[in-house]
C-alpha cells in the first residue's frame, strides 16, 4: 500500500485563512478519502468480494466475507489500550489537576476510540474544546472529516489543522455543503464550502487559550498505515477462496443429470412429462441397458484446505496477530512461551506505544496550558504515561517468582508484578504492618507463659 503523505506549509508564507484551508481540503478529498474510505469499508466489511459479479446468473454466486480486518483491529487496538493508561508525578509532582480533567474527559474511552481509529486508518484525530462550563473536553473526529498541516521544517510542528463534513439534504446524495473549522494555536473559524469545494461563507475568528492546534493527531507508526493495510490482498484471496468453495459446493447439488441407453419420451411433450415425474416421483425406471448419473466437477479438497491454511497462515504472521483459533496457540501457558507467542505483536505494538504517547504528551501541554491560565501550574514533562498490556496472566508463576525474590529484591517492586495488586505502596505498608501486628501478638503470647510471668516476678523481687 501507498504510505499516507503529510501535508505541510510555508508557516511565513502569510496569513493562514479559510481560502487556504479550502485549498488543502480539496487535497484531502482527492488524495486521501479513496484510500481512507477503502480502508473504512473493510473494516465494516464492505469487502471486495461483496461486489463480486458472475456473466452467468445462473452459475452460483455467493459471495463469503470473513471480516479478518476487524478482527485485526480490534485485537491490536485491545491489546495496546483495553486497560487504561495511567499516569503518574515524577519526584511526587501533584498531577491532581490534570487527572481531574483527564477523568471529567472520559479519556478512557477516548483513547480506546482513538486506537481503534489509528489500527483502521493509521491515525487518529481528537478535538480538545472548552464546553459550556468552561471546562476542557475531548471529542473523537473521523479521520475521513480532518487533517493537520505541518510546517516544513524537520520538525513538522502542526499549523493548522481542519475538520470538515458534509451536509445533506433529504433524497439528494449530492452533497448541499461543507461545513467546515479552521483551527490554529490561536484561534478557530467556521466557514462553509459549496459542493464543489468553493468558497461560500466565513465566520467570525474565536480566540481560544489551549496554546497548541486543539486537533491532535495521532499515529499508527511512522508510514500513517492501518493494521490490516498490508494485508488487504490476502484478505481478498481468502474471501474468493471461501466463496468459491460454497459456489462448488451448491453447484454440486445442482449439477445436471444424464440418463444414457433409455428413451424418456418421443415428442418433447413427453419428455417434459417424464422430466416432471421423475422430479415429483423422485424414481426413474430404466431398462436393463439404461445408465443413470451426474455431470459433476470434479475438485480435490484437500488442496484447497492447504490452500486456506497458508492464506491464513499469512495474514497473521504479515499483521503480527496471533490466530486465537490454532489449537498450538494455548497449548503451553506459561508467561515465556506466552510472550515468545506474542512476540511480532509486542514489537509493533511497542511502535504503537510510542507514537500514542507523543499523542497524549500534545493533549496534556494543551490541558496544562490551560490549568496554568486558571492559576494551576503543571509541567507535562514530569508526568509519566504507563501503559499495561491486556494479556493472561500466570498467577501462580508470578507468586513463585515474588516469594524466590522475597528479601533481595523491595517489596513494593515485587508486589508491583502481582495483576491483582492496584497499589503497590498501600499493599507494601500493610504489609509491613501486619508483620508488626503478627511480632507484637507473640510477644504478647511470650509475656502470658508462666516462664515470663516467673522471670518478670523475679526481675520484681
Amino acid at each position: 500500500m501507498i504510505t499516507s503523505p503529510i501535508f505541510t506549509t510555508d508557516k511565513t508564507a502569510g496569513m493562514i485563512t479559510p481560502k487556504l484551508a479550502r485549498d488543502y481540503i480539496e487535497k484531502h478529498d482527492k488524495y486521501e478519502m479513496p484510500r481512507l474510505t477503502m480502508l473504512d469499508n473493510y473494516y465494516c466489511g464492505r469487502q471486495r468480494i461483496c461486489d463480486r459479479r458472475k456473466s452467468d446468473d445462473v452459475l452460483s454466486n455467493n459471495r463469503v466475507m470473513i471480516n479478518h480486518a476487524a478482527y485485526i483491529a480490534k485485537f491490536t487496538s485491545s491489546y495496546l489500550i483495553a486497560t487504561p493508561v495511567s499516569y503518574s508525578g515524577k519526584d511526587d509532582t501533584d498531577i491532581t489537576a490534570i487527572t481531574d480533567c483527564l477523568s471529567y474527559a472520559d479519556s478512557s474511552t477516548q483513547d480506546a476510540d482513538l486506537a481503534l481509529d489509528a489500527a483502521i486508518f493509521g491515525r487518529a484525530y481528537e478535538l480538545i474544546y472548552m464546553d459550556t462550563d468552561s471546562r476542557p473536553k475531548l471529542a473523537r473526529i473521523t479521520p475521513l472529516s480532518a487533517f493537520v498541516v505541518y510546517d516544513d521544517t524537520v520538525e513538522q510542528n502542526p499549523v493548522f489543522a481542519v475538520y470538515y463534513y458534509p451536509v445533506f439534504v433529504p433524497g439528494n446524495s449530492t452533497p448541499e455543503c461543507f461545513k467546515c473549522q479552521l483551527m490554529t494555536d490561536t484561534i478557530t473559524q467556521c466557514f462553509e464550502l459549496t459542493s464543489n469545494f468553493g468558497l461560500k461563507s466565513e465566520g467570525e475568528i474565536i480566540p481560544h487559550y489551549f496554546g497548541k492546534v486543539p486537533l491532535n493527531e495521532i499515529y499508527n507508526d511512522g508510514q500513517r498505515q492501518g493494521d490490516f493495510e498490508q494485508v488487504i490482498s490476502l484478505i481478498d484471496a481468502y474471501n474468493t477462496l471461501q466463496s468459491d468453495r460454497v459456489n462448488d459446493k451448491e453447484q454440486f447439488v445442482d449439477s445436471l443429470m444424464y440418463i444414457k441407453g433409455q428413451i424418456l419420451g418421443e415428442t418433447d411433450d413427453e419428455k417434459t412429462e417424464t422430466y416432471s415425474d421423475i422430479q415429483r416421483n423422485r424414481v426413474v425406471e430404466l431398462s436393463q441397458d439404461g445408465e443413470i448419473g451426474f455431470l459433476t466437477r470434479q475438485f480435490d479438497e484437500v488442496s484447497v484446505e492447504v490452500l486456506r491454511k497458508s492464506i491464513v497462515t499469512d495474514i497473521h504472521k504479515i499483521s503480527g496477530v496471533p490466530d486465537m483459533s490454532d489449537e498450538s496457540f494455548a497449548g503451553n501457558a506459561s508467561g515465556v512461551a506466552m510472550k515468545y507467542k506474542l512476540l511480532n505483536l509486542e514489537q509493533i505494538t511497542k511502535t504503537k506505544e510510542r507514537y500514542f504517547t507523543e499523542g497524549l504528551r500534545y493533549r496534556l501541554e494543551c490541558l496544562s496550558n490551560i490549568i496554568g491560565i486558571k492559576g494551576g501550574h503543571i509541567d507535562p514533562k514530569l508526568i509519566d504515561i504507563t501503559f499495561t498490556r491486556s494479556l493472561p496472566q500466570n498467577e501462580l508463576e508470578l507468586s513463585q517468582v515474588v516469594a524466590t525474590l522475597d528479601g533481595k529484591v523491595p517489596q513494593e517492586t515485587l508486589l508491583s508484578l502481582l495483576p491483582f495488586v492496584k497499589d503497590p505502596q498501600s499493599a507494601a505498608e500493610e504489609l509491613r504492618q501486619q508483620k508488626q501486628d503478627a511480632i507484637a501478638t507473640q510477644q504478647q503470647m511470650f509475656m502470658n507463659t508462666p516462664l515470663a510471668r516467673s522471670e518478670s516476678n523475679e526481675e520484681s523481687e
